[in-house]
């Protein structure tokens, strides 16, 4: 890294844009318009290194668009006839396309219930909400038309991509809308990561670039089977936000807890095996989730709600 990107670094983690860190601002989400020219890349992580090639590279089999026809040429693909034409003129016609200018970006944001949980830092929903503002910023930067889905326990907002700066700030004022951590109503068909998924399904267009921001505490056999199908044709990044308490229980709590239970005997054994059950089921569960998502080929990336999201990114030597 050199001497400029160190100086780059050091300017972008001065200012914390974290105002409560259980609720949203759109004044928050608004800072990091001043990230997104800098070339940022997610710290590396046991999943990430799994990983070949690097962070927003370019995509691959992006959307295509009609642009003319013409008469088919010594080493045109065949697929490319355009078969009306050729038997209109009685002489073979093939299809020109050319790549599209603005690539769909489509950002699905989970602020459910289990999103708002914090321990440290922030909420979960605080720093997902962050998150999708950067890349969302990065979007914006590239010139790609930004949509997508946010939603929480209660509402659902749709967005379709749109450029310039109406898709972002549709994005962006959602968001901060939709991230609350008022408590939910009951409802009959609660908004889930499974619907959500459905709903993409339907709303993504080929050759996009897809991020998938949450816990993926929902994840199940039938969201796994719609990511994959999301997957064929577009550019996938799956983004678990995370905290530490639901990893392992701080030390001073199990120091604290252990010594208590040590004046009562077998309760201290007790305690101790649940303490290493908790673990156990947790490392398991998220040993799951990565499992899933490598094998699919999906660059799968870990941003923790226990510190700034900044701190969570290397700047990329240019």
């Amino acid at each position: 890294m050199t001497s400029t990107n160190i100086k780059a670094k050091n300017a972008i983690f001065v200012d914390s844009p974290y105002q409560t860190g259980i609720d949203v601002s759109l004044s928050e989400l608004l800072c990091y318009k001043q990230q997104a020219k800098i070339q940022l890349r997610p710290v590396s992580s046991a999943a990430y290194k799994q990983r070949s090639g690097n962070y927003l590279a370019k995509i691959k089999g992006r959307g295509m668009e009609f642009a003319e026809v013409r008469h088919y040429q010594a080493g045109d693909d065949v697929r490319s006839i355009d078969w009306s034409v050729t038997a209109r003129t009685g002489k073979a016609h093939t299809k020109l396309f050319q790549e599209e200018k603005e690539r769909p970006v489509f950002i699905l944001l989970d602020l459910s219930d289990s999103m708002i949980f914090g321990s440290q830092f922030v909420f979960k929903s605080v720093q997902a909400c962050h998150l999708a503002a950067l890349l969302g910023w990065q979007a914006k930067q590239r010139n790609d038309r930004l949509g997508g889905i946010v939603f929480n326990q209660q509402k659902v907002a749709e967005l379709k991509p749109t450029g310039r700066n109406t898709g972002l700030m549709a994005f962006l004022h959602q968001s901060a809308q939709l991230c609350s951590n008022t408590p939910f109503k009951t409802l009959q068909q609660p908004q889930s990561l499974l619907l959500q998924l459905k709903r993409l399904s339907y709303l993504v267009q080929t050759g996009s670039q897809v991020h998938l921001i949450s816990d993926f505490s929902q994840l199940d056999e039938q969201c796994q089977k719609l990511i994959s199908q999301i997957s064929r044709h577009n550019q996938i990044n799956a983004w678990q936000i995370s905290d530490p308490l639901e990893l392992a229980l701080p030390k001073s709590v199990q120091h604290s807890t252990l010594k208590i239970n040590s004046l009562q005997g077998s309760g201290f054994f007790r305690q101790k095996k649940s303490l290493q059950d908790y673990q156990e089921a947790a490392s398991q569960r998220q040993q799951k989730v990565i499992k899933l998502f490598t094998k699919q080929g999906i660059p799968f990336y870990q941003i923790s709600a226990s510190r700034s999201l900044l701190d969570q990114f290397h700047v990329r030597a240019k």
